[in-house]
Order: C-alpha cells, then structure tokens, then sequence
C-alpha cells in the first residue's frame, strides 16, 4: 500500500511538471537593447528575435510600446513550435534629450509570459555635442548575422565559422558569448582586436533531439557603443 501511494505521488508529481513545461512558451536570448550614443533627432530601428521554445502554437497577440517616440511590429503573429520571428523596434529621438529607456510589451498566449516586456535604452546629445567630441570608439561588423544549415538528419553536429572584423578606430572587446541553448557550442579566436582586425567565431550546433525547423541565437556583447550586443541567428531543419 505504502509503494502503490508513493507511485501515485510521484505520478502526480510528474504530471505537473509535464504541465509546466507544456504549452507555447516565448524567448528571447536579448531582452534589452542599447543604441549607446546618438544624436537628438535620429530615427534608430532594432531587431529583436523571439522565439517559441515550448510544444504548442505561440500567439503574438499585441506588442506595444509606452511612449509614442517608440514603433513595435513582429513580422509574424503566429509561432509553431522552434521557429522565431523579429519584432522591429524603432525609436525617433526628436525633441528628446539624455539617458532614455523605453519599454515594448508583448502579450502572448503563454501562461507564464501573457506580457513579455522587452526595451531599449539610448543617450540622446545635440548636434553640437556630439560634433565638439573627438573620441574614438571601436565598431563591430560581420559578415553575416544569420546562417541556414538547411535540411539535416537529426543528430547531426553541424559546423560554421562567424567571421567579423573591428571597422572602428580603437580596439574592439568582446566581453561574452551567449547561446540560447546547451545545443550550440563556441570558441572564440580572440577576446580583444585592434582596429582592422578580424576575427572569429567557431560554432557547432548538435541536433540531437530535434526535429523540424528550429532557430537558435548567439550573441556577442562588444565595447562598440552602437551595437554593444550583436545576435546572430541560426536555421536548420531537422528530419529523422
């Protein structure tokens, strides 16, 4: 009798577990985005991707902002299971002046997450300022921000290089490396470039377990004070 209750309990247990983790579920690798520093009047848009990590459909019912200085759109409202989607962020900083920081809300159809809140910050100068400011700064750039595997057999380990390069005019930092899931493994070549230098990004993705179309992100946090975070974005498509 004692065994047959703590199976039951353990039953029980884990069917609320199962519950929990059912359901479409949002995510996103880069919840806050920072322009650094621009000038006042500047119109700056921002690419946020979400995706739907959980087993059911994802409904991107509202996204919203909380001042009209601030436009939110996704590209799709629907989401299956693995796939993503951007959500344009732009910001109009005329009349605006100093550190701003701006919210968007996303309302789902998640239980967890029925507003998921993303935002973006700045530092608005004048165009005097900024003219009268000689300071150098370094500058990100990559050759691309996403790659397609394309149509893989499940548990395939899958291999790409990122390659980017310091355009700015003093040396670049990266700081981390950040992946959305155990699932994606990175080596960096080097955490410091000095301006005109390349660099590297070795990354294997394993699809063991996957099936379907999936997207994963890495991001890059840098010194550059125009695009401190860079996420690049993974494709495949994963059959048996």
């Amino acid at each position: 009798m004692i065994k047959k209750n703590i199976f039951v309990v353990l039953l029980f247990v884990a069917t609320i577990v199962n519950a929990q983790l059912a359901g479409p579920k949002i995510y996103s690798l880069e919840k806050e985005h920072d322009f650094g520093q621009i000038v006042e009047g500047a119109l700056v848009t921002h690419d946020f991707e979400v995706l739907n990590n959980g087993d059911a459909e994802l409904y991107l019912i509202k996204v919203s902002s909380t001042c009209g200085c601030t436009v939110a759109k996704p590209e799709k409202e629907k989401l299956q299971p693995g796939e993503s989607t951007k959500i344009r962020v732009s910001f109009n900083s005329s009349s605006r002046s100093g550190r701003q920081k701006k919210y968007i809300n996303v309302f789902t159809n998640d239980q967890e997450n029925t507003r998921y809140r993303l935002s973006i910050t700045a530092i608005v100068v004048s165009k005097e300022s900024k003219n009268n400011s000689p300071g150098t700064s370094a500058k990100i750039s990559v050759e691309e921000n996403q790659h397609n595997f394309g149509t893989v057999k499940e548990g395939s380990v899958l291999p790409w290089v990122l390659k980017f390069k310091n355009i700015g005019d003093a040396p670049l930092l990266i700081t981390d490396v950040q992946k959305s899931c155990g699932c994606t493994a990175t080596l960096l070549s080097s955490n410091e470039l000095q301006p005109g230098e390349s660099g590297n990004v070795k990354i294997e993705l394993d699809t063991k377990g996957m099936k379907g179309k999936k997207s994963r992100t890495i991001a890059l946090t840098s010194n550059d004070p125009f695009n401190p975070r860079m996420i690049i974005t993974l494709f495949v498509d994963v059959q048996k």
